[in-house]
């Protein structure tokens, strides 16, 4: 159907994670000429859209319906979306974090092989590799003796954040494989079934049939329960709101002269308004969003289905969640852009003219400003965030 233009108009709301049947069901009603689809961009019935683009409806047989419908796939496309979007930030995190790190002027010491070395926990010195590559060539690794000790916790300790936010999205997308190239239909109709177990006992032999050349097993399940999907959904939103805290609060500091050395608020020495003082609010919010959203929800539900139906993991609001994380993501991180890249243009003409970004941190940079212009007075910044968040979302 989708590759005809015909696309099923899907309620997005109303699952309780195990199986999306009152969703996957408007999929399959489709498909036997009822419902309402959209073809081409236009809203028909289901049997005008099959005969439209000349698509004979399905005779359902068997357990065809029941396989159409008892499935997790509206919830696993958001969860799918999900994950791309938490992996681009993912990739994207040391980037924005180097520049950051060149506009407060502030220490490798905490991604170095040697203080990461003392705690070996997985995937960390990878983590800290990447971000020193990133850092190649800057500055920073000149000593300073104007640069402070120690940096605030939030970009001391970011490499661990990513280093988490890293291991959970690699084990989404493992569990999101298993989900997508696996059934999920109960009772599950296997065709040449393990016979383990068979001999031993006749309730297992129960479940075997045989007969017009196939031969299998169709057992009861509960193999339409998503958990592994739904635990590393949330596991991952936890690790992608700590991204979210270590950024907001690497912008804060990145606005008070006291931490910078710069002006405070990142002002143009010139400009006698408040510059960046105000949008503090607008990634403060967004983050608070983000805090509440990595609250896990996969234990939430009543019985129904007469009490049969007694468990859940509300996978469908678990994706929709990280999602939306993902989202307040890409805003936060372009604000925080939008302060570095101010901090480097203030550091450049207050303290070094001279100064050496990294090539890939002054890349970036570059890339950024021809979107973004320096802050000379200030301006509404709606426009400013909007299209930061879009370059992120394409930078490579």
């Amino acid at each position: 159907m989708l590759n005809k233009g015909v696309t099923p108009l899907i309620p997005s709301e109303g699952s309780v994670g195990e199986a999306d049947i009152l969703l996957a069901s408007h999929v399959g009603a489709v498909r036997i000429g009822e419902w309402k689809a959209d073809v081409k961009g236009r809203i028909m019935e289901g049997a005008a859209a099959l005969k439209a683009v000349g698509i004979a409806p399905l005779v359902p047989e068997g357990k065809d319906v029941l396989a159409i419908l008892s499935n997790n796939s509206v919830a696993m496309a958001y969860a799918i979306d999900a994950a791309r979007n938490a992996a681009k930030i993912v990739q994207l995190t040391p980037t924005v974090y180097g520049l950051s790190l060149e506009g407060l002027n502030g220490n490798v010491a905490p991604i170095l092989p040697q203080t990461i070395g003392a705690r070996p926990f997985e995937g960390l010195a990878d983590t800290a590799a990447d971000m020193r590559d990133v850092l190649k060539g800057s500055y920073l690794w000149n000593v300073d003796a104007a640069r402070p000790l120690q940096d605030p916790l939030s970009f001391r300790v970011t490499v661990y954040g990513l280093s988490e936010a890293r291991r959970a999205v690699k084990d989404l997308e493992a569990q999101i494989l298993v989900q997508i190239n696996s059934t999920d239909d109960n009772p599950a109709t296997l065709l040449d079934a393990s016979e383990d177990l068979k001999a031993e006992s006749t309730q297992v032999a129960n479940y075997f049939v045989e007969g017009n050349g196939v031969k299998g097993a169709i057992i009861p399940s509960g193999n339409f329960n998503p958990l592994p999907v739904a635990l590393a959904l949330q596991r991952t939103s936890v690790a992608m709101a700590h991204l979210s805290h270590y950024a907001v609060q690497r912008t804060v500091h990145l606005s008070y002269d006291h931490f910078t050395g710069l002006t405070r608020f990142l002002s143009d020495p010139e400009n006698k308004g408040h510059a960046f003082g105000a949008i503090q609010k607008s990634f403060m919010g967004l983050h608070v969003d983000n805090m509440a959203l990595a609250q896990p929800v996969s234990l939430y539900g009543m019985p129904v289905a007469g009490e049969i139906e007694d468990t859940f993991t509300n996978l469908l609001q678990a994706a929709k969640r990280l999602a939306q994380i993902d989202e307040n993501l890409f805003q936060i991180y372009s604000v925080e852009t939008l302060h570095a890249a101010q901090a480097i243009d203030l550091r450049k003409m207050l303290k070094d003219p001279k100064l050496t970004q990294a090539p890939k941190t002054e890349a970036f940079y570059k890339a950024y400003r021809g979107l973004v212009p320096y802050v000379k007075q200030d301006r509404i910044f709606t426009d400013d965030i909007r299209k930061g968040a879009e370059f992120l979302k394409t930078w490579k």
